[in-house]
């Protein structure tokens, strides 16, 4: 059984690149638009500093995807974390703000080769038996780093200056280039394969119903992380930075127990359930006032949201041939950007008319729709088992 086990050196060593290149790189997302705004940049080029990073990750994807089908993984995750290192480096040297928006799309370019490179290599380090388990350990990495990163990055900014912020983050993705190092990646046999097509590799059909879900999903998350800081500030919150570092240590420690029964039972009854806690989670940030409340929205939030989004990525690479890995994370990850990056604008216009509280009493309906629909597979799935016996 030495063949199942999910924790040699290779995965390990992954992990720690995945979650350097994560902490490196979400410690930035908080100071960069005070950052512009120090050279009076306009509300608009603030606003480009995600719009732009969200385009240049979708656009790329498609093409990692698609390279990655006969193609060593191991070296395109290597260059993507250099990448990521060099691109940091140049911010501190550019005083034009259109140009700093411009090195923002090849930010966002870069994020989306790593992000998608690393999660194919984990899926072919992984047991088939026990792929639930071990995307729900290595997705600790993704989850952990990037809600500490953002605290992080406030710190050092706070306590130093820009520049050590960025040095700061160079370092992390040089030793996330070095971890990379001494990872194992199976040869990959080259194939024949069709002629590459942008549309049809920005979206694997065979996975489109768990990138749906993943759309639905990410929507109540980008209402959090768009407005819960506000929100703790209308509320009289202090501590709302509690919020996720709950969500992180609770979605943390249940991995090894959602992952051993995705394995188990499937896909269909811990994503219903785990739906259903986040829908609540959502429903009682809306009424918190108090830290108590704010602590019990979490927790439902990080066994919820933290483990419906494990089960999506897995189901997702389940789906498709070995082949088709690279191109089916491609497709999971452009599903969240597109569900976050569509909350935070489409809220971001409706909180002009609606309070914050019925903004996530809104969103959290989606919850519920995600445990509808996955209701509907499971009984479909059942009906097209009966008829193949």
């Amino acid at each position: 059984m030495k063949n199942q086990r999910i924790f040699n050196k290779s995965f390990l060593f992954l992990f720690i690149s995945n979650f350097l290149v994560f902490i490196g790189f979400e410690m930035l997302l908080p100071i960069l638009p005070a950052y512009l705004l120090s050279m009076d940049a306009s509300s608009i080029q603030v606003g480009l500093v995600i719009s732009l990073f969200t385009i240049g990750a979708v656009f790329i994807r498609p093409f990692v995807g698609y390279y990655l089908i006969d193609n060593q993984r191991k070296s395109l995750a290597i260059c993507a974390s250099a990448a990521l290192m060099i691109i940091t480096i140049l911010y501190p040297f550019l005083n034009i703000i259109w140009l700093i928006l411009l090195l923002r799309l090849f930010h966002g370019a870069a994020w989306g080769v790593s992000t998608t490179a690393n999660s194919t290599i984990v899926v072919d380090l992984i047991p088939k038996t026990r792929l639930g388990e071990g995307i729900g350990y290595f997705s600790i990495s993704t989850t952990v780093g990037a809600i500490v990163a953002p605290s992080i990055g406030i710190l050092i900014y706070d306590s130093f200056s820009f520049n050590i912020l960025i040095w700061s983050s160079v370092i992390l993705s040089l030793l996330a280039v070095i971890a990379l190092q001494f990872v194992y990646s199976p040869t990959i046999v080259k194939r024949e394969k069709k002629p590459f097509r942008f549309l049809n590799m920005i979206f694997e059909k065979d996975v489109w119903f768990p990138a749906l879900l993943t759309v639905i999903t990410t929507l109540g998350f980008g209402a959090i992380i768009t407005f819960l800081v506000l929100f703790g500030e209308q509320r009289e919150v202090d501590h709302i930075f509690l919020f996720f570092l709950i969500n992180a240590t609770v979605s943390t420690l249940l991995r090894p127990f959602t992952g051993k029964w995705y394995d188990k039972k499937g896909p269909w009854s811990i994503i219903i359930m785990s739906a259903v806690l986040g829908f609540f989670s959502l429903v009682i940030l809306s009424y918190t006032t108090n830290d108590s409340q704010l602590i019990i929205a979490a927790i439902l939030f990080g066994a919820g949201y933290g483990t419906v989004m494990p089960c999506l990525q897995t189901w997702t690479v389940q789906k498709v041939s070995e082949e088709k890995r690279g191109a089916a994370n491609a497709t999971f990850f452009s599903s969240f950007d597109v569900g976050v990056g569509v909350s935070a604008f489409v809220l971001g216009i409706i909180a002009k008319w609606i309070s914050l509280e019925m903004i996530f009493r809104f969103v959290s309906l989606s919850f519920i729709v995600v445990a509808v629909l996955v209701y509907k597979d499971y009984i479909n799935e059942k009906i097209r088992h009966k008829k193949s016996i």
